[in-house]
């Protein structure tokens, strides 16, 4: 059959060879791109880490996408480049993500990150000159191989073979841009605030830390206090302080504690409680208490504090960008290394659409919280396929008017909305798992016959 390829055909071609380069383009400018030169006498491959690198980052940004579709954009790329084109089967390409090593993306990470707050130095005080941290935790689930299970067991309640392994990650991040700052992970086993002094080093002296209850133990407290850190949580349920001040006496050292370290911290933390009802259509708390070490109440008053502590619901926001809208609340590879890897890539992908929503709010003065993270991330996806297509000065007007179109299509002001969790759509009835698969399928055989 002769003829041109159909409109819609081509197109697609299109769109798929400009994936890569117009990715590069437009979140290239966030990190120096020699972070991915790779070793200076490597030999001429097919995956070359810049090229591995980016299809590895479209696949986060299309929620996991398969090794397949990545391969795809990989070959469409080399054919429009005039390069050798990877043959088909994505073993090759796998093994090329292998080889992109772990320190490669710690780098870009930090790198992004630098560049957030270059943009924003000096914008960043949310409470009377200080700059504000916000600190959770969250789970991720992945697929069950023999080598993820043995890294990261299933959860204790779940029957043997018909649960999935679990990671237990706690990430601390900047209350106004949005920013990942840094996370720690381990085993579901791992304790939220263990997770939580593992991120100490990145928070500086004079900032403010904002948290639930899970975080408020002594012990994290005192070590935020040594530091000069001062911490804004609401009261763990096990304490029973009323409003004012309180003196916590240290408690018994906990075998998760060190000698020398557990000495060094003071005798008595000098605390402030702060009680306040919530009368919000669908809050599910009425009732809540704050507690904090800024004792000053002429500069902290209670009103800042309670304002504060409400905004604190961000970080959950946050977490849903990561888990729902780019997925990783279920990872996709299956071995633990691999897994770290497309962890760091996740938190790549977030602060790099979050890098492009604080560009667009400073370009054309919007307000940053009115600027949708998923419809960035959707525009991000489109406008980078075909930006390879154009020129260089094409490319910086194309750049320009996402921009525009990001910030002219804010999130409208919905204060206090509340909205039920609960689903409409009717979930499938099929039976539930309740013994290894090939166990219950030699069962219902039996059965039949």
């Amino acid at each position: 059959m002769h003829g041109s390829a159909p409109r819609a055909c081509s197109l697609s071609l299109e769109k798929a060879s400009g994936k890569l380069g117009g990715l590069s383009r437009l979140a290239g400018r966030f990190f120096p791109s020699k972070l991915l030169a790779g070793p200076a006498k490597s030999r001429n491959r097919l995956f070359p880490p810049l090229v591995v690198f980016w299809a590895f980052l479209s696949q986060v940004l299309t929620r996991n996408a398969s090794c397949a579709a990545a391969l795809a954009s990989v070959q469409a790329w080399a054919a429009a480049q005039r390069k050798p084109v990877p043959a088909n089967g994505t073993s090759a390409y796998c093994q090329a993500r292998t080889r992109l090593g772990i320190d490669t993306l710690r780098a870009v990470f930090k790198a992004v990150g630098e560049w957030i707050e270059r943009r924003c130095e000096g914008s960043l005080p949310l409470l009377a000159g200080r700059v504000v941290r916000v600190i959770d935790g969250t789970t991720i689930s992945m697929p069950d191989s023999p080598e993820n299970r043995k890294k990261w067991p299933c959860a204790g309640n779940q029957k043997k073979g018909c649960g999935f392994p679990l990671v237990k990650l706690v990430a601390v991040f900047c209350l106004r841009t949005g920013r990942m700052i840094k996370f720690a992970f381990n085993d579901w086993r791992q304790s939220e605030y263990a997770l939580a002094r593992e991120l100490l080093g990145w928070i500086n002296k004079n900032e403010v830390v904002l948290a639930d209850r899970g975080f408020c133990s002594w012990g994290l407290v005192a070590l935020y206090v040594r530091k000069g850190v001062d911490v804004v949580m609401r009261l763990h349920h096990l304490r029973k302080d009323k409003a004012g001040t309180s003196a916590w006496k240290k408690p018994q050292r906990t075998n998760a504690w060190g000698k020398t370290l557990w000495r060094e911290l003071p005798a008595q933390l000098a605390v402030r409680i702060i009680e306040f009802n919530v009368n919000i259509k669908g809050f599910r708390t009425r009732h809540i208490a704050l507690c904090t070490t800024l004792m000053d109440e002429r500069l902290y008053p209670d009103e800042a504090l309670i304002e504060l502590y409400m905004r604190r619901w961000q970080v959950e926001l946050y977490l849903r960008d990561i888990k729902v809208t780019l997925g990783l609340d279920v990872v996709r590879c299956q071995s633990p290394a691999m897994v770290e890897k497309e962890i760091w890539m996740q938190a790549i992908a977030y602060n790099m659409v979050r890098a492009l929503m604080l560009e667009a709010a400073m370009t054309h003065g919007q307000t940053l919280e009115r600027i949708s993270f998923k419809g960035t991330l959707g525009k991000m996806r489109e406008w980078a396929a075909w930006m390879n297509q154009s020129g260089e000065r094409a490319s910086k007007t194309m750049l320009k008017e996402l921009l525009l179109a990001i910030a002219g299509d804010p999130v409208p002001l919905r204060p206090h909305r509340s909205e039920p969790r609960a689903v409409k759509r009717r979930p499938k009835s099929y039976q539930l798992l309740t013994k290894p698969r090939h166990e219950m399928a030699v069962s219902e055989s039996r059965r039949k016959k």
